[in-house]
């Protein structure tokens, strides 16, 4: 069980590092409706989107992408539900932007990232950031769910 928690542990700060457009500033929307993030993210490609409900495959996206095993899924979204129902700021679903604080876009920059009120990037609206809201949900579980 260490050790698949600290590979987890080495893959999530090696992902960040990687993927520096998608992550490093992991901004993410969350104020629009399921279907309206869902069109956007099909017709600009800029955004990808998740559905985290036990419907949907975000958790088993977000496995792949640490490259964790799929298996775990159930586990992470049983305890992706248990967050949400004690924190309904959690996103049910959201759009992970991707190149949009930069890169495609001019040159660095950031969404949200200067913004001096903080606590705007997880409050599940607007412009959140991935690494305040999803990700310690999973860093959370990895322990039970990866043993």
């Amino acid at each position: 069980m260490k050790h698949r928690f600290a590979l987890f542990l080495g893959v999530a700060a090696v992902a960040l590092a990687v993927t520096s457009s998608a992550l490093a500033f992991d901004c993410m929307r969350v104020s629009s409706s399921a279907q309206g993030l869902q069109q956007s993210a099909n017709s600009s490609g800029m955004w990808i989107y998740f559905d985290m409900t036990d419907g949907g495959n975000g958790v088993t996206e977000i496995l792949n992408f640490f490259g964790l095993p799929t298996n775990a899924a159930p586990c992470f979204q049983h305890a992706y539900d248990a967050a949400v129902n004690a924190n309904p700021t959690l996103p049910k679903y959201f759009a992970l932007g991707n190149g949009v604080a930069g890169g495609n876009n001019n040159g660095p920059g950031v969404l949200a990232h200067n913004n001096p009120n903080s606590n705007v990037l997880s409050n599940g609206t607007g412009i959140d950031h991935f690494d305040d809201t999803v990700l310690p949900v999973f860093l959370a579980a990895a322990p039970h769910c990866l043993s």
